[in-house]
């Protein structure tokens, strides 16, 4: 009875895996990559009745976290005192213009001088080059209220840098901007100011 224990307890011995070949799993780390401020833009549009503007807003700070050319997670932090436009050419109504989307009635910028853009998670698409290749879910902070939003995207890697580009486009009433909206005021007339603003991004990231 013994030989046979013994034969069996080989026998099973023979089918477990030997240590010596066994490697430890690799704690696999998300490379940190950090925006270059001065390379990077957010540019903006909105339009009312008869009338449109564009210009940029500067990122302030940020970085993201990549994982095997996939962006798991990042923060950019938009300077809200920093509202460019640039298509009103007279000085004098380039300024009023800005400082009226820095007031109270949009965007708040000496109260609230910083918005920011989470990413919560992305997904990497097949798709042919010069598409957009990632999905990017996130949350907007503005004014102190965040809400969820998502877009998509083209990123391209260059050696030790990542370049992002996108066009957003979310409604401005959301975040309790309401000033001029034709779904909070009544007879507007050419003072109505759409609800939907647009932006695209321009974000270069170097690796640290």
């Amino acid at each position: 009875m013994k030989c046979v224990i013994v034969v069996c307890s080989l026998f099973l011995f023979s089918f477990l895996p030997k240590s010596k070949n066994v490697k430890p799993t690799k704690n696999l780390k998300a490379d940190t990559y950090v925006i270059d401020i001065e390379k990077s833009k957010i540019f903006w549009a909105c339009k009312g009745i008869g009338k449109q503007h564009n210009g940029y807003l500067t990122v302030q700070s940020g970085t993201l976290l990549i994982d095997t050319k996939t962006i798991t997670s990042g923060f950019v932090y938009i300077n809200m005192k920093s509202i460019v436009d640039l298509d009103i050419k007279d000085a004098g109504f380039n300024k009023n213009l800005v400082d009226h989307l820095k007031s109270k009635d949009f965007f708040a910028a000496a109260t609230y001088p910083t918005s920011t853009f989470k990413i919560l998670k992305t997904e990497r698409l097949d798709v042919a080059e010069g598409k957009p290749n990632y999905k990017v879910y996130g949350e907007l902070t503005i004014k102190n209220v965040k809400k969820p939003i998502e877009f998509m995207s083209t990123v391209k890697y260059i050696r030790k840098s990542v370049q992002i580009s996108g066009d957003i486009t979310y409604n401005r009433t959301i975040w309790n901007i309401t000033y001029n909206s034709g779904n909070f005021f009544q007879d507007l007339g050419d003072k109505l100011i759409n609800d939907d603003v647009h932006l695209q991004l321009d974000i270069l990231a170097e690796l640290k």
